[in-house]
């Protein structure tokens, strides 16, 4: 300590100076560096601002546009499905039909077949007599219908006075 108080004040001066100019100087540069990066932050923050404010846009018109087709692809799916269930139930119907129009074919070209038969000729000549629909009702005089619980039906039964009817040998 006792060679700083030997040495001149003067230089003592001088190199404080220099020192606090070399400082000055330093904190001058620090400071701008300071500024620059500030800059590019509060620029980058702007960027920042800008991309998320287009981006929100965007988003809102991209989820508009996404909930249209969102709409539009359940509406051909709903419609989908109604055509493909129509179009099963009408070829099950078709085949359906198609069956039951063949075996009405096939019992009423059974039933033309049995009136060409001798049975079925004797019961046509019955009918235009008038006997059939009686025999097959049991509403011929000398005959009545009686119900019998054990069969759970219904038969024709010959009374004392019942008369009978021509038969061919």
């Amino acid at each position: 300590m006792s060679d700083m108080l030997e040495e001149d004040p003067f230089e003592l001066f001088k190199r404080v100076e220099k020192s606090i100019t070399k400082a000055t100087g330093s904190m001058e540069r620090l400071a701008s560096e300071q500024d620059n990066r500030c800059r590019t932050i509060s620029d980058a923050a702007e960027k920042a601002s800008r991309l998320a404010v287009e981006a929100s846009d965007v988003f809102s018109a991209g989820k508009r546009r996404l909930m249209i087709w969102t709409g539009l692809c359940a509406a051909m799916l709903a419609c989908g499905g109604m055509l493909g269930g129509y179009w099963l139930g009408r070829s099950d119907g078709w085949s359906q039909g198609n069956a039951i129009g063949h075996q009405q074919a096939l019992t009423e070209n059974a039933a033309a077949a049995w009136g060409n038969t001798p049975s079925g000729q004797l019961a046509f000549q019955m009918d235009k007599a008038g006997l059939l629909q009686a025999l097959g009702h049991c509403h011929l005089p000398g005959y009545e219908a009686k119900y019998e619980p054990k069969d759970k039906r219904t038969f024709c039964y010959p009374t004392q006075n019942a008369s009978g009817w021509l038969v061919q040998p």
